[in-house]
C-alpha cells in the first residue's frame, strides 16, 4: 500500500472517529446553521420505467464538506416518500445531529413516491420475479412492488454508486420508509440483502394480508408476518421499527394493543395464541431483538422504538426520525454489559473491508494513570469475548472482562488493553488466509458447509483493516504501548488460523499469538504446510495453541501434531515461547474457551 495513502486514511480514520473530518460534522461547525451551510442538495431526474411515465425526482443530501475523492466512501441511506423530506424535518435533523457530533455522514437519497404509490409501495416474491399484491377496501396494493423494488436496487443503487462516492457494501446501504412506504423499506431489506444491510420502517404497514374475510382472515394472512414466518434468518440484517401508542383505535385480536403496534410487535416476536406461536417471527429466526429500544438503546439486530402519544402523520414520523439515524450511524456503541469499562464504537469504517463494531475494553487502572502505556491484545469474534448477550451460538460469551481483571488483580498478568473486533456475515472468507490457498477452492471442513471458493477470500484485506485503519487509530485515541513486544492476536476456530497469518504477514506488529481451538481441517490441513516456511522468529515471538477433544475439536489432534512438530523445529520451546495444551472433553464454543481463556491470557501477558 502507498505509505501516504496509508497516512491519510489514518488520519480520516482517526477524525472520523473522534470527532473534527468530512467524515464527521467539522469542528468549525458547531450549530446547526453553520452545518446547513456547508452541505449541498442535488436534484436529479431518473426514468423508472415499469414504475412512473415520466422521470422521478430524486434528491441527493450530501453531507457537510462532503469529498468526492474521499479516502473512505459514504455509507447511503435511501428513503421512500422522498416528497416529506421537508414535512418531517430531514435537513434541520441531520444539522443538529451532526453539530452534535452524533452520528457520522451520510448520504440521504430521497425518492418521491410513484404516481401509483399504493401499487409500488408493497411487497414482492424476488426468487418469483413477482408482486405479493394485498386486498384492502381501498382497492389492491402493492401490485408493482416487484418492479418498483427491482428498480431502486437494481436501477437506482447503481446510479448512485456510479454518481458519489459511495461505500459499496450491504452493511454502508440502509433503506427508510413510513406506512406503506415502511412496508416497501422492509420488503428491499428483506429481498436484498447482498444490497441493504439496514432496514428502517415507521408506522409500516404490516397490517395488509391476502384475505379480508373477517378479522381472523387478516390476521392469519398477514403477508409481511408470513414472509418472515417462511424464509431463513437473514443474518447481517438489522431492523429498527418505530410505531405510536396512537396510530388508531382498531384491534382486530382483542388485547388491547392497537393493530399497528400489535402487527409490529407480532413481526418481531411471533404471533402469539397464548402460549402458542402461531407464526415466526424475527426472535424465533434466531435474530436478536429489543422490544423497548426506546428506554433502553442497546446493540440487537431488531429494534423496537414505541413513541407515546405518535400518530400515523408526518409530524410524528419527524419525531421518530433522529431516533432511527442515531441508531444506523452513530459513532459510539450503546453500552455492554461488562466487568470494568468498555468503549465502543459501531460500524467502524473502512477501505478494505465491511464497516463493523469493535469494543475496547479497558484496564481497571487506565483512568486512575493517566501517564501509563498499556500493551494491548486485538482479539477476532469481537461479539464473543464480553457480553453474553451477543455470543449467538452458545449464549456464553469468553468472559474475557472477567478473566482479566481477575489476573490482574492477581498479579499474573500485564495490565492490558483488549480489542474485540466483531465478525460479519463474511467472516469465513475474512478469517481464511489467502496466501496459503493455491486452488480454486477448499473443503471447510465441516459436515453440510461445502467448499470455499478462493476467489471469495478477502483475509488480506481484513488484515490491511487491522494493520493500516483499526490499530492506528487505537494507538492514536488511547495510551498504547506500540511496539511489537506489546501486541499480541487472538481467536478461536477460523480466527485461530487469521491470528496466525497476521502474526506470520505482519512479524513487526504483532510479537505473540494465542490460537484457540484452531480450524486446521480447512482445505485438509493446507495452512500448517505453508507455516512451516512462514513461521515468526522464535527469538521474537511467542505461540499458544490448544483444542479440546469433544465436538469439532475432536478432529484437530492430529493436525495440531503436525503444526507442534513445525513449531519445534524452528527453534521454539515449550515453557518459554511456545504452549500447546489439550483439553480433555473440551467442546468447541464459547463455554469452552470460557473456562481455559486464563490460560492463553497468562501465557501473552503474564508477567
Amino acid at each position: 500500500m502507498n505509505p501516504a495513502r496509508v497516512g491519510s486514511t489514518v488520519v480520516l480514520l482517526a477524525a472520523l472517529l473522534s470527532g473534527g473530518c468530512a467524515h464527521v460534522a467539522p469542528a468549525a461547525a458547531v450549530t446547526p446553521e453553520d452545518v446547513a451551510q456547508r452541505s449541498k442538495v442535488d436534484a436529479l431526474q431518473l426514468d423508472a420505467p415499469g414504475v412512473a411515465p415520466a422521470p422521478l425526482r430524486v434528491r441527493v443530501y450530501l453531507p457537510p464538506d462532503y469529498d468526492a475523492h474521499a479516502a473512505i466512501g459514504y455509507p447511503v441511506l435511501y428513503v421512500n416518500d422522498g416528497q416529506d423530506m421537508e414535512a418531517v424535518g430531514l435537513q434541520a435533523t441531520l444539522a443538529a445531529l451532526y453539530a452534535q457530533k452524533m452520528i457520522r455522514p451520510v448520504i440521504v437519497v430521497a425518492i418521491d413516491m410513484p404516481p401509483d404509490r399504493m401499487g409500488a409501495y408493497g411487497l414482492s416474491d424476488r426468487t418469483q420475479a413477482r408482486s405479493l399484491p394485498a386486498v384492502t377496501k381501498y382497492g389492491p396494493v402493492g401490485t408493482q412492488a416487484h418492479a418498483y423494488s427491482k428498480w431502486l436496487a437494481k436501477t437506482l443503487v447503481p446510479t448512485i454508486d456510479a454518481r458519489y462516492r459511495t461505500r459499496t457494501t450491504p452493511d454502508a446501504r440502509a433503506v427508510l420508509g413510513w406506512s406503506l412506504g415502511g412496508l416497501n423499506a422492509f420488503n428491499l431489506g428483506w429481498q436484498y440483502p447482498e444490497l441493504f444491510a439496514r432496514v428502517g420502517a415507521f408506522s409500516p404497514s404490516f397490517w395488509l394480508s391476502a384475505e379480508r374475510g373477517d378479522a381472523q382472515a387478516v390476521q392469519r394472512t398477514r403477508l409481511a408476518q408470513q414472509m418472515v414466518a417462511s424464509s431463513a434468518p437473514h443474518w447481517g440484517l438489522q431492523q429498527y421499527f418505530a410505531v405510536g401508542t396512537n396510530e388508531e383505535t382498531d384491534d382486530r385480536d382483542g388485547d388491547g394493543i392497537n393493530d399497528a403496534l400489535d402487527d409490529t410487535r407480532d413481526l418481531i416476536d411471533g404471533w402469539h395464541v397464548g402460549d402458542e406461536v402461531k407464526a415466526k417471527g424475527l426472535r424465533q429466526l434466531g435474530h436478536s431483538v429489543n422490544l423497548d429500544y426506546t428506554a433502553h438503546p442497546a446493540r440487537s439486530e431488531v429494534a423496537l422504538a414505541v413513541l407515546e402519544g405518535g400518530q400515523h402523520n408526518q409530524a410524528s414520523w419527524a419525531r421518530m426520525l433522529p431516533g432511527f439515524l442515531r441508531w444506523a450511524y452513530a459513532v459510539r456503541a450503546p453500552g455492554i454489559t461488562t466487568t470494568g469499562t468498555v468503549e465502543g464504537y459501531q460500524d467502524f469504517p473502512s477501505a478494505h473491508v465491511a464497516a463493523r463494531s469493535v469494543d475496547v475494553w479497558l484496564p481497571p487502572g487506565y483512568a486512575a494513570h493517566p501517564h501509563k502505556r498499556y500493551p494491548v491484545l486485538y482479539m477476532h469474534d469481537g461479539q464473543n469475548l464480553f457480553d453474553p448477550a451477543f455470543s449467538f451460538y452458545s449464549h456464553t460469551d469468553w468472559g474475557v472482562d472477567e478473566a482479566m481483571t481477575k489476573l490482574i488483580a492477581q498479579g499474573r498478568v500485564r495490565e492490558a488493553i483488549v480489542i474485540g473486533v466483531w465478525s460479519t456475515p463474511l467472516r469465513l472468507q475474512e478469517y481464511m488466509p489467502r496466501k496459503p490457498v493455491t486452488g480454486t477452492s477448499l473443503a471447510i471442513g465441516v459436515e453440510g458447509m461445502g467448499d470455499l471458493p478462493a476467489s471469495s477470500i478477502v483475509s488480506d484485506q481484513y488484515l490491511d483493516f487491522v494493520i493500516h485503519e483499526l490499530k492506528p487509530f487505537i494507538d492514536a485515541t488511547y495510551r498504547t504501548r506500540r511496539g511489537r513486544d506489546d501486541t499480541f492476536v487472538m481467536g478461536s476456530s477460523m480466527g485461530g488460523l487469521i491470528s496466525l497469518y497476521a502474526a506470520a504477514e505482519y512479524p513487526d506488529v504483532f510479537g505473540g499469538v494465542g490460537a484457540v481451538s484452531t480450524h486446521w481441517p480447512i482445505g485438509n490441513g493446507v495452512m500448517i504446510d505453508w507455516l512451516g516456511t512462514h513461521l515468526p522468529d522464535p527469538r521474537t515471538h511467542r505461540l499458544y495453541f490448544d483444542h479440546g477433544t469433544a465436538t469439532l475439536d475432536a478432529q484437530y489432534a492430529p493436525f495440531q501434531q503436525r503444526v507442534d512438530a513445525i513449531v519445534r523445529a524452528h527453534g521454539y520451546a515449550e515453557g518459554r515461547n511456545f504452549s500447546t495444551r489439550v483439553f480433555e472433553g473440551a467442546e468447541h464454543s464459547e463455554r469452552a474457551w470460557n473456562a481455559r481463556v486464563e490460560v492463553p491470557l497468562e501465557f501473552l501477558l503474564g508477567k
